[in-house]
């Protein structure tokens, strides 16, 4: 004969809370933790090239589109306009000012932002046990769960020279973190992909920027 026990959904809620209240505790304490902290540091992973011709240190510029950026869908119009704005104050801080006629350089920015997959967790091995249904009752697995998605921030600034079309600068720039505020990390990681302007720097190297309640400050 067997026993069969009938759970209700309140109790599979309950048990399933029970389950798993371990292993998410784990991973969501240091994301509460992480989101009230008055700063976070960004470290974004940046190569930087120039041309033949360095660009002036203080000059005037207008932004241009490629084609792919030439949307009719106001949803990728609203993107691009709020990148570029985020890319103005990131030309201000190395002396660059937006004009509408008569620029000295033409910039395009493109960035991405994308959820990264991360490998599973294998805590063990553990006893589980099935109520009902299931013979035997009780044995010996491997329990494992996925860890929450992180987000990958990638930027690429190009700059040229608007009466001549010739190729003065290009950076690109790329974080891969746990934070999804695509409001706070895509400036940070802008101001990152202009840190070397006007310099070259081809070898990849990591960026630090602190994003606090006073704005955006480099790090050594």
């Amino acid at each position: 004969m067997h026993l069969v026990i009938t759970l209700t959904p309140t109790l599979r809620r309950s048990l399933g809370v029970l389950a798993a209240g371990g292993r998410w505790l784990l991973v969501c304490v240091p994301l509460l933790l992480g989101g009230c902290a008055t700063t976070r540091v960004v470290d974004s992973e940046v190569r930087s090239y120039a041309g033949n011709v360095v660009p002036q240190a203080k000059a005037s510029f207008r932004f241009e589109r490629l084609l792919s950026q030439q949307t009719t869908q106001p949803q990728e119009q609203a993107f691009q306009q709020r990148l570029e704005a985020m890319a103005t104050t990131a030309l201000a801080d190395i002396g660059w000012s937006q004009v509408d006629r008569q620029a000295q350089y033409a910039v395009q920015v493109n960035a991405s932002v994308e959820p990264v997959a991360r490998t599973p967790v294998f805590p063990g091995m553990a006893w589980g046990g099935f109520w009902g249904f299931h013979q035997p009752p009780f044995g010996m697995g491997r329990s494992f769960y996925m860890e929450p998605p992180w987000s990958r921030y990638a930027v690429h600034v190009f700059m040229r020279d608007a009466a001549t079309n010739e190729l003065m600068f290009e950076s690109t720039a790329q974080h891969i973190g746990p934070w999804s505020d695509a409001a706070q990390m895509l400036p940070a990681v802008l101001r990152a992909a202009l840190r070397d302007y006007p310099n070259s720097m081809p070898q990849a190297r990591t960026v630090r920027i602190e994003v606090g309640p006073q704005g955006l400050s480099d790090l050594p």
